[in-house]
């Protein structure tokens, strides 16, 4: 077999990985994917990946470095459909049945598609994340109501001063601004209600729970750099959600327009949690990218972490974070195993659900306001959580591993 031209293999190992990081691919997982590749071709690849950036250099079968080169990663999100699409198309390389010429016009055009859901959906999903969250929260329906249309309005605003630029920059002190505003008027209109349950439920789509995961996982693996600045971003991230929220706090205060305390609740029958759960599931799914026929995986995930977190209830936070990612790991393996697909496709929508995000903003919302010791062991409970969430998964990938780098 003729060996592959060191340019082309660079370029397409560049789009490659630059279309992965775009689409919500962990670093330590594109690094290791880039360098099998690589391998399968006849090269050495030596790749370095930090959430905004990609570095690549070859060398050739002796070991002489042929080229290197570092590109930009301007945006990011997570979009497992794209993911998916990426992971089948490096599959047809290996097994030559697509050249790689082929492939990186095949790439260009996954990126340049439209999302798998229109805004309309999009805005529902929001809704529907909230509803559901509030519900988890320990809400009631009306609670749940609110949060919706709180979710909705936020994704609205979002949608509308995303076609300004620079604003992207203050995206998550807006939301926490807009979250605020609403929980306050609707606690003012209807009095009973939670404040807590709405902002948590109505920001939960822009709790960096996730990213902070990623990060531990990332730096469990050793990629240092990548792993802190994923730290550093969801640091920012809360710290812009509780300075949007202290805005409109302040603002009460001046005002003195404060809203009743909220009614004591019991929490909701067992069906109502589960039809939280469902909403929480199908809004988080099409968040993800997720088309219409793979939302049952993250319905199913749903299901299962609802089952898991009710199991292990009587456990401590971290023993039961541990219990549940463990038993999340071992599910989304086996899937991965059975459908040849990234195991990332069964895990998030799961673990979207699992990451202590609402735990970390009550943390720090919490040190901000003074209570500096209860602050800071809600925060130190924060990182013991998510350790154990990232133990967990390793725990899984050990014992039963996907067989497959994404």
């Amino acid at each position: 077999m003729e060996r592959l031209s060191p340019q082309l293999l660079l370029d397409y190992l560049v789009d490659l990985g630059t279309a992965l990081m775009s689409v919500g691919c962990p670093t330590h997982r594109l690094e290791e994917l880039l360098v099998v590749v690589a391998r399968h071709e006849g090269h050495h690849c030596d790749v370095f990946a930090v959430p905004t950036g990609l570095f690549v250099g070859l060398r050739t079968p002796e070991g002489e470095t042929s080229m290197t080169t570092m590109v930009r990663v301007q945006e990011w999100t997570n979009d497992l459909e794209r993911l998916t699409v990426l992971d089948q198309l490096v599959n047809e390389v290996v097994a030559r049945t697509l050249t790689i010429p082929e492939a990186r016009v095949r790439i260009r055009e996954v990126l340049a598609q439209p999302p798998a859901w229109s805004k309309p959906m999009q805005l529902l999903a929001s809704a529907a994340s909230s509803a559901g969250a509030a519900v988890s929260f320990g809400g009631s329906l009306s609670d749940a109501v609110l949060a919706g249309l709180g979710g909705l309005l936020l994704r609205a605003i979002m949608y509308g001063l995303s076609q300004e630029p620079g604003v992207r920059v203050l995206e998550n002190f807006i939301g926490g601004l807009v979250a605020a505003l609403t929980a306050w008027v609707s606690t003012l209109v209807w009095p009973g209600h939670g404040r807590e349950v709405l902002v948590l439920s109505i920001i939960i789509p822009l709790l960096p729970g996730l990213t902070l995961t990623t990060g531990l996982s990332e730096l469990t693996y050793r990629n240092l750099v990548a792993g802190t600045a994923r730290l550093m971003h969801a640091a920012v991230t809360l710290l812009s959600l509780v300075f949007g929220i202290a805005v409109v706090v302040a603002l009460e205060n001046a005002m003195a327009l404060h809203s009743p305390p909220a009614l004591p609740r019991e929490p909701g029958a067992w069906w109502v949690q589960v039809l939280g759960i469902f909403f929480a599931s199908f809004g988080f799914g099409v968040l993800l990218g997720l088309p219409a026929k793979k939302l049952r995986i993250s319905l199913a995930a749903g299901v299962l972490v609802w089952g898991l977190t009710a199991l292990t209830r009587p456990l401590p936070g971290a023993q039961s974070a541990f219990l549940c990612a463990f038993a999340l790991g071992l599910v989304a393996n086996v899937a991965a195993r059975l459908t040849q697909r990234p195991s990332q496709l069964f895990l998030m929508p799961g673990l979207f659900l699992l990451v202590p995000g609402a735990l970390s903003f009550r943390s720090l919302e919490t040190l901000l306001s003074g209570d500096a010791i209860v602050g800071i062991s809600g925060l130190a409970d924060v990182v013991l959580v998510a350790c154990a969430l990232v133990m967990g998964l390793l725990v899984a990938n050990v014992a039963l591993p996907a067989r497959k780098v994404l």
